[in-house]
């Protein structure tokens, strides 16, 4: 079955960049290690849920292009930014042939590894949805390794305080992604809208967390510009946070620029690669 959110993909030109931009933001960044059939590279950011971040860059794009990153590469060239997300599952075969039985287009469980800096290798099975790993939807995966091998618990910095609040991806066709999501999660869509009226959707809530599904209802806004340039797929990520007010405080204090909003704030996309990241 589906036990939660895995980890969230934020897509980066260059890995070095990218992982003192956030430490800069105050997370504890390690380096991930190297895919090399698939071409990529990462680093890691734990939280103190038990999810991560996975900053992922690509050492070889042309290899790339010709795996599963296929999709991914297309998206870097539209500019850095969130690439996709992952669901954790423990029965990994056997969610496959329920999806498939709910008409969910999801792919044969393959193998997947990398290996660390320290020479450990990290195993684990993925199956993907619409044949793409940053795309509408998330893609599965099942550990074949422990997990402390693959993330490493969170034990300090920004993401030691963080947990996944709320992921909104962003869609083209509210209705319809409502309809997919609902067989995915096993989970009733409420009609959501914002309170400008430019953004509608649906949110879908489990034990373990919510997805937002929005849709754009005019040109112009940031949710529609990401549908213009980078296609559907995860648009936000929402972290709740102890002690939010010292965060502000302290991101202030290094030159972040922040976007205030109801119950806490944004950091600026340019200030994080891209992604949109908000603490609560």
């Amino acid at each position: 079955m589906i036990t939660g959110f895995d980890h969230f993909i934020v897509l980066v030109n260059h890995l070095d960049t990218a992982i003192e931009t956030y430490r800069r933001l105050g997370f504890d960044v390690r380096v991930g290690g190297e895919h090399p059939a698939f071409g990529s590279h990462n680093a890691l950011i734990a939280l103190a849920d038990g999810t991560y971040i996975e900053l992922v860059a690509f050492k070889d794009a042309t290899r790339a292009a010709k795996t599963f990153w296929g999709a991914a590469v297309t998206k870097l060239r539209a500019g850095e930014g969130f690439g996709g997300f992952v669901l954790a599952s423990n029965d990994l075969a056997n969610d496959v042939t329920r999806l498939r039985q709910r008409a969910l287009r999801v792919g044969e469980p393959s193998a997947g590894a990398r290996v660390r800096p320290d020479g450990q290798r990290v195993e684990w099975h993925i199956a993907l949805c619409d044949d793409s790993p940053v795309g509408l939807l998330p893609f599965l995966i099942q550990d074949d390794t422990p997990r402390a091998l693959r993330i490493e618990p969170a034990t300090q910095g920004l993401g030691g305080r963080a947990r996944v609040h709320q992921v909104v991806v962003a869609v083209k066709h509210a209705e319809r992604a409502s309809q997919t999501y609902s067989a995915l999660l096993d989970a009733e869509p409420i009609r959501v809208k914002n309170v400008t009226g430019d953004v509608t959707g649906y949110r879908l809530t489990r034990e373990w967390g919510t997805i937002v599904l929005a849709q754009p209802m005019r040109r112009g806004n940031a949710l529609a510009d990401q549908l213009a340039r980078r296609g559907e797929g995860l648009y936000a990520l929402t972290l709740d946070v102890e002690g939010v007010g010292r965060d502000r405080h302290e991101l202030k204090q290094r030159g972040i620029e922040l976007v205030e909003d109801a119950g806490g704030f944004l950091i600026a996309p340019e200030f994080a690669c891209g992604a949109r990241i908000r603490l609560v």
